[in-house]
């Protein structure tokens, strides 16, 4: 654990709590006391504290985005952040944000309720997207930084940098959302609805632990298939069986199968089921049309990349929001790849997604290489920290 001692911009690599202000008022009108957000630095801050990027996550990733002196493990970004990597920690200071509402650090619905000693869990107020965003930007704060040199997000974190934009107008130079979106369209709001349906029927009655862990299962598989191509799953699994037969319920025993229910479960042990209902509603009430749509953003200039083969987050919601943010008189970058990794290809497409944002973030500002389309690499597919 680190601490940040203000007059100090020599802020080695680490984690630490960062307090948010008590109350801390939630844009549906409910409050948090005592809340506090995981927060991971990478880098150093320059001595005119210009050279911050805060980073927001998906809606399953914690703030380790990367290996750092303590935590060596692999992050979920670990081929994007380091010294001459796409957010080179040579040049820049990345602070990470678990967002407010998870379940890795920060507050959110697994986190004791101060008012009871219990946890939150249902009784925990509305959450919204502008909220993980104004958390966010009180971890900045907490640094003493008056202005971003970028903010970057992927999925939910590329909506979360919309809200950013649009309540802190100007606070930040530089704008990336990579698959996100200006609002869910109706297939992202039946799929993610059709999770909380199944998961909330357990939580709502107070089923016992095993039967929640089961819902959780479901309705993480029902996820995962809206991350990853379909072409991807066709490759890697194809109509291969199982032997000897396992006697599923759904009366096969297919390897896609098996590999949907080792994802689920992974799942299931690391990730709070309140923290996925509370966040996956937020991604689907959040709407930049509140905020006065792209007209609210002030940055200097913004990238907005997306997938064809992303169907969650199709193309045409990130090619409308480059048209949108040009309307408003913001200069844009819009990028478009081809990867059979579909959602999940900000995750493992790393020879893509690296020198174009190497280039738009670098302090030194050039035209956008752009990288070859890709495919899949056969016989591999992207980790948990999605959407």
């Amino acid at each position: 654990m680190s601490a940040y001692p203000p007059d100090d911009v020599r802020l080695p690599a680490g984690d630490l709590k960062i307090p948010l202000p008590s109350p801390f008022p939630l844009y549906a009108g409910g409050r948090l006391v005592g809340a506090e957000v995981a927060v991971e630095t990478y880098g150093r801050l320059d001595a005119a504290r210009s050279n911050a990027v805060l980073l927001f996550t998906g809606l399953s990733a914690s703030g380790h985005a990367a290996a750092h002196a303590g935590n060596p493990t692999p992050g979920w970004w670990q081929a994007m952040i380091g010294p001459g990597r796409a957010l080179d920690t040579d040049q820049l200071f990345v602070i990470c944000v678990n967002s407010l509402g998870s379940c890795y650090g920060s507050t959110g619905p697994g986190s004791p309720d101060p008012a009871t000693g219990r946890a939150y869990e249902s009784a925990f107020p509305e959450l919204r997207v502008e909220d993980v965003a104004r958390a966010g930007q009180a971890a900045v704060e907490h640094f003493g930084i008056e202005r971003l040199h970028a903010v970057v997000g992927s999925s939910l974190g590329g909506m979360t940098v919309l809200a950013h934009a649009a309540l802190y107008p100007g606070r930040a130079r530089l704008l990336v959302s990579i698959s996100g979106a200006m609002a869910a369209n109706a297939y992202a709001i039946a799929t993610r609805a059709l999770q909380r349906e199944i998961l909330g029927h357990a939580l709502m009655r107070g089923a016992p632990e095993a039967e929640v862990q089961q819902a959780m299962c479901w309705s993480r598989k029902i996820g995962v298939l809206s991350y990853v191509g379909h072409a991807l799953l066709d490759e890697r699994f194809a109509r291969e069986q199982n032997e000897p037969f396992a006697g599923r319920a759904s009366g096969t025993d297919f390897e896609v199968e098996s590999w949907l229910e080792h994802q689920a479960r992974k799942f299931v042990r690391q990730f709070h089921p309140w923290s996925y209902w509370y966040l996956s509603r937020a991604m689907d009430l959040f709407d930049l049309a509140a905020h006065g749509g792209a007209s609210a953003i002030r940055v200097e200039r913004a990238l907005v990349i997306g997938v064809h083969e992303d169907v969650l987050f199709p193309l045409e919601q990130q090619r409308a929001l480059a048209a949108a943010l040009r309307t408003a008189g913001v200069p844009t970058e819009f990028v478009d790849f081809h990867s059979q990794y579909g959602h999940d290809a900000f995750l493992v497409e790393e020879r893509l997604f690296r020198p174009v944002l190497a280039s738009f973030l670098d302090p030194q500002p050039q035209a956008l290489p752009r990288a070859d389309a890709a495919s899949a690499r056969p016989g591999t597919l992207a980790s948990d920290d999605r959407a």
